[in-house]
């Protein structure tokens, strides 16, 4: 027999495996579960799926991928042999670590996940539920049935006047369907306002969080948050309310979004920035909503606020500009840029990532604590700086209205823009200003050119940005997209 034959070769690899790993054995449908510990060979059946499997063996798809080099998890082959590494079969279910998203409750995330309201408390020794906060990691235990988490299902809260019957015909979905969803013994079961209703493979039916009635969507991006950045918010109304809200004692920037601004919309947004030196926590978000008749009805949401890891420095001013530092001097430029970078603009101008303003690399990031001149005053850097040569051009990185372009003492030449929605860019220390207070400008406008004027130890751009008066870091602009 010819040992270069492809049955042959496969017959090899196994060899090669089971040497490796010692305890390896060959598992094809019906036979014999292997010891906890050892690894082990799986045959792919007809039906199966990655979660199915790595439920079979009490690991996870990730481990599972990651030992047999698999780059897609949603594609393996009827009769595909896998490794699985570090079996654990007499674990029922798959433990898995999940991150809180906002408005989740420990009772979302165990129907979204087929386990159970003890099984969460007891592995993550929670005694409180509503201690649970948005970007808390917590481990959660999957179905020991094999069922699948419904990623691809939405959660419906049952209006006044529903039946299965409605909502079947209004998501395309069979009653059968709907009831085998929530587990129901009977298809004739009867709604009441505020229930929920798991309807599956239909996103589209509402997220997959406890909200009050008078909420038809909410989310909240980047949780947990770090010191100094920006936490980016958007919300849905059932029915036309005022809405007001506060985050770290702060009263947040809440805009209707619509493209005619004479015309009411049911979408909110807002941004919310962190200030670098909040000490890190769980603080409560907190919606305040007034309906038509003046009742007032209250959401809140805990987000986690993480340490930035910043550094520390010392910058040495030359001494012809030391004078700069007066706290006089300072305190007063800075009471006029804060007041400039206060407002809220009801025009949102941004609606994708912001380009970067500058060419050059990034000589000195945001967050960094720092002393001036060998004082002992701590403060941190309220920008990212590009290096760069004197005369570089400087672009806008989105549209927005100009607020400011003059000679200020501390910032040197100086550019304010006004994005919309309580988010401000600023640009210091150029050698020339191209742009006048007032004028409307587009994404990727040269706006001015890099300098060093002001107090400034060498020829560079400071980028800065505020959002509801709070300095934040504006490199995740350039990463990440606001609503």
């Amino acid at each position: 027999m010819c040992l270069k034959s492809p049955f042959f070769r496969g017959i090899t690899i196994l060899l090669i495996i089971g040497s490796i790993f010692g305890t390896a054995q060959a598992q094809d449908g019906g036979q014999g579960k292997p010891p906890d510990g050892t690894s082990t060979i799986h045959v792919v059946q007809r039906g199966e799926n990655l979660f199915r499997i790595a439920q079979q063996y009490g690991t996870t798809v990730e481990a599972i991928a990651q030992a047999n080099g698999i780059t897609d998890t949603r594609f393996i082959e009827v009769g595909q042999r896998l490794l699985i590494p570090n079996v654990q079969v007499s674990t029922p279910g798959v433990n898995t670590t999940y991150v809180v998203q906002p408005g989740e409750s420990l009772r979302t995330i165990a129907l979204k996940y087929h386990s159970t309201l003890d099984s969460l408390a007891t592995l993550n020794d929670i005694t409180q539920p509503t201690t649970l906060y948005a970007g808390q990691t917590i481990t959660v235990r999957q179905g020991s049935d094999g069922t699948e988490p419904l990623t691809d299902a939405g959660l419906y809260v049952v209006q006044s006047g529903d039946t299965i019957y409605r909502l079947a015909i209004r998501f395309g979905l069979s009653i059968q369907e709907i009831a085998t969803a929530n587990d129901w013994a009977s298809a004739n079961k009867p709604l009441w306002p505020g229930e929920w209703v798991v309807i599956p493979n239909h996103p589209d039916a509402g997220p997959f969080v406890e909200l009050p009635a008078y909420l038809a969507d909410f989310h909240i991006q980047t949780v947990p948050v770090k010191q100094g950045e920006s936490i980016g918010l958007y919300f849905t109304l059932r029915q036309p309310m005022q809405v007001t809200g506060t985050f770290i004692d702060r009263p947040m920037n809440l805009d209707m979004d619509t493209a005619d601004p004479n015309t009411p919309s049911l979408n909110y947004g807002g941004i919310i920035g962190v200030h670098s030196f909040t000490t890190p926590g769980v603080y409560p978000l907190t919606l305040t909503f007034t309906d038509a008749n003046g009742v007032t009805s209250t959401y809140q949401v805990r987000v986690s606020v993480l340490d930035g890891g910043y550094g520390q420095e010392n910058i040495d001013v030359p001494t012809e500009r030391q004078d700069l530092l007066d706290s006089a001097t300072v305190q007063s430029e800075l009471d006029r840029v804060i007041a400039l970078v206060s407002g809220n603009s009801p025009t949102r101008y941004f609606n994708d990532l912001m380009a970067l303003p500058a060419p050059g690399a990034v000589t000195s990031g945001y967050g960094t604590r720092r002393t001036y001149a060998g004082t002992t005053g701590l403060s941190f850097h309220g920008g990212a700086d590009f290096g760069g040569a004197v005369g570089t051009p400087i672009y806008a990185p989105t549209g927005g209205v100009v607020v400011l372009a003059e000679q200020l003492e501390v910032r040197g030449k100086a550019i304010i823009i006004d994005h919309g929605w309580g988010v401000y860019t600023g640009y210091w220390h150029l050698s020339e200003i191209f742009v006048e207070v007032g004028q409307t400008i587009n994404k990727g406008l040269p706006i001015g050119a890099l300098g060093n004027t002001g107090l400034s130890t060498g020829a560079h751009l400071h980028w800065e940005m505020w959002v509801g008066g709070v300095q934040v870091n504006p490199i995740q602009w350039a990463q990440q997209s606001f609503p």
